[in-house]
């Protein structure tokens, strides 16, 4: 399954949006960064991996996910 691209791209504009509102820049900074931290990791955790290979005992398949 591909990244959810549409929703990485809504949450940053909500978190835009978000910010807006605030006026001490400093504070809103490290606020910033931190949620824009777990947006990102959210996002790279929305894939699954899917691998194709093949070993001494023959071809695999398998499937998992980004923690």
């Amino acid at each position: 399954m591909p990244l959810n691209d549409t929703q990485f791209i809504q949450r940053i504009v909500d978190l835009q949006s978000e910010m807006e509102g605030y006026t001490d820049k400093a504070s809103a900074r490290e606020l910033y960064a931190q949620k824009l931290l777990m947006i990102i990791k959210e996002y790279l955790m929305s894939a699954k991996v899917t691998i194709t290979g093949t070993s001494n005992q023959g071809p695999f398949t398998g499937t998992g996910s980004i923690e």
